[in-house]
């Protein structure tokens, strides 16, 4: 709607603050929440609702839920002489102003409750024509962790949770939801590394880094080997994580792709292309990692979708909090992670989802052991568990689906 002209009713609007006007008809607004009086300067003809709409505007309050009282107008008028022999009619305005009474259209709870009743449940769809992904995050092993059972315990867990993986493919295509392809993405510290990053690591490792990355190699081998068997398109990489640094006195001083997260992945490549009659169907995007990034973005059946360790984080009340925190600030700075749907990423070893600024935020619980450190000192802690879901444009508004810790 066009504002109105208010120059036309308001001759003097521009002297309003210096010239003098009558004790008691000064131009305001008086208000304090729930009643209140609005003053005009001097004008030429009474103010429509439009006016008035204005003038509660220009005052600061919103002319949608406020409104002025009927048969409250004041009006106080005289003449002046202005020079050269002519008179001019001087007219104030005041209303008493009060909150607007909004109305809402009632709904016809009789016809919904009839259509509620007749409406019949929809035949079951078995046919998905929509590409959609099984994803499968590998979180936080830590092999190598001698904690709560140490790494036997931890490979055993593993090795179950990717038992439950097939089980839940397997689900999933009894259901009609066959993923197309299956992702296996690792979202950083499969491996502890041995020094550098926590008091006591070195005296709590039960296994040295050249058999931490040999035993994840095999491992990541073990979750491809079954869906390659089926001929299902497989993608598998990982993002780097801080535990697989190279780290020299505590610190990384190579660069970013020098991370044991990378490298298993890497090797399992070189193993992978060994055998292309049996492999054939297996891609590992290495190229995806740049080397001057700690994420990987992916098309995900046209969902775009980022991976992080979680580590680069920076400030906030929680982890959620510095992850979409961390995240608009990618998006400010129009790198990889910027234009992605979901972020997914690990380090913070706790299960977490946030759609509150409007994109979705996974965060993956973590395989290891738990840390006897962090729950003596803070009293939490939190069950190990692999996170899957299914991505893909065409298998909800969200973009996700189907989403179960194994």
């Amino acid at each position: 709607m066009t504002k109105p002209n208010v120059e036309e009713f308001f001759p003097r609007r521009n002297q309003r603050h210096t010239m003098k006007h009558p004790d008691g008809w000064e131009p305001g607004l008086q208000w304090d929440g729930k009643k209140g009086l609005i003053t005009t300067g001097p004008m030429v003809a009474e103010p429509d609702p439009s006016i008035w709409a204005r003038l509660i505007e220009d005052w600061g309050l919103d002319p949608a839920v406020t409104e002025v009282v009927d048969g409250s107008l004041q009006i106080r008028a005289w003449q002046v002489n202005v020079g050269d022999g002519q008179i001019e009619t001087l007219k104030y305005y005041k209303c008493a102003i009060k909150p607007r009474e909004l109305t809402v259209e009632r709904a016809d709870i009789e016809s919904l409750c009839k259509e509620v009743m007749k409406r019949k449940p929809a035949k079951p769809n078995v046919t998905v024509e929509s590409e959609r992904a099984f994803v499968i995050t590998l979180a936080d092993w830590q092999l190598g962790k001698g904690e709560n059972g140490g790494t036997t315990a931890t490979t055993e867990r593993i090795l179950a949770s990717r038992d439950r993986c097939l089980t839940r493919y397997n689900e999933l295509v009894k259901v009609g939801r066959a993923p197309s392809v299956v992702y296996i993405i690792g979202v950083g510290d499969l491996s502890e590394g041995c020094q550098g990053f926590y008091p006591m690591m070195e005296y709590q490792i039960d296994l040295n880094r050249r058999e931490q990355e040999r035993l994840a190699r095999r491992l990541i081998v073990q979750f491809i080997d079954p869906f390659a068997e089926l001929g299902i398109k497989v993608v598998a990489m990982g993002v780097p994580g801080n535990h697989g640094e190279n780290r020299k006195n505590g610190k990384a001083f190579t660069d970013f792709t020098d991370n044991s997260d990378v490298s298993v992945f890497e090797s399992v490549a070189e193993i992978l292309e060994a055998n292309p009659e049996r492999y054939g169907n297996v891609s590992i995007p290495i190229n995806a990692i740049n080397n001057d990034d700690l994420t990987m973005t992916l098309d995900i059946c046209g969902v775009p979708t980022a991976f992080a360790h979680g580590h680069q984080y920076r400030g906030g009340t929680n982890a959620a909090a510095k992850a979409e925190g961390w995240w608009k600030g990618q998006a400010l700075g129009r790198t990889n992670v910027s234009d992605a749907e979901i972020l997914i990423s690990g380090h913070y070893h706790h299960f977490i989802t946030s759609e509150s600024t409007g994109r979705t935020f996974f965060q993956c619980p973590a395989m290891d052991g738990g840390s006897k450190w962090f729950t003596g000192s803070s009293g939490q802690s939190s069950p190990a568990g692999m996170l899957t879901m299914c991505i893909g444009a065409g298998v909800g508004p969200r973009g996700w689906s189907d989403l179960l810790i194994l």
